[in-house]
């Protein structure tokens, strides 16, 4: 004769219910140091630091994110020049066009970091150390 267990169905869904949605968790995967993360918003971040693109990081998305990370990293060292050709030579003939060219600079980086936004790349959706 089988004992009479009821709580022994209902312990074993509390202990295996956790276990199997462990894999359901919408937290970024844990790369170990060292590792290449051909994650979007990594792509994106190694982008913004001026990093090369890796061969090995061939998802369409996550080139596209590094392309776009390298675009604004060139736009804000254009702009940061300008910059500092402006603090050097406020009274130079071409202050106004450089003022023009940086406000141009300055649109064009918001669109970019926008578009990362929507995609998830950088901001709250973008996993750790997203920016």
């Amino acid at each position: 004769m089988r004992p009479n267990t009821p709580g022994l169905p209902l312990l074993a869904a509390l202990v295996l219910l956790p276990l199997s949605l462990a894999g359901c968790s919408e937290t970024a995967p844990v790369i170990p140091p060292g590792a290449l993360d051909c994650s979007p918003p990594a792509q994106w971040r190694a982008g913004q630091n001026g990093d090369a693109a890796q061969a090995a990081c061939s998802e369409a998305e996550a080139r596209e994110a590094q392309v776009l990370g390298s675009e604004l990293h060139a736009l804000r060292s254009e702009y940061e020049q300008i910059a500092e050709a402006l603090r050097l030579a406020p009274e130079a003939d071409d202050v106004g066009a450089r003022t023009r060219r940086q406000r141009q600079l300055q649109v064009d980086m918001e669109a970019i970091e926008s578009e990362a936004r929507v995609r998830g790349w950088s901001g709250a959706n973008a996993g750790p150390g997203a920016g």
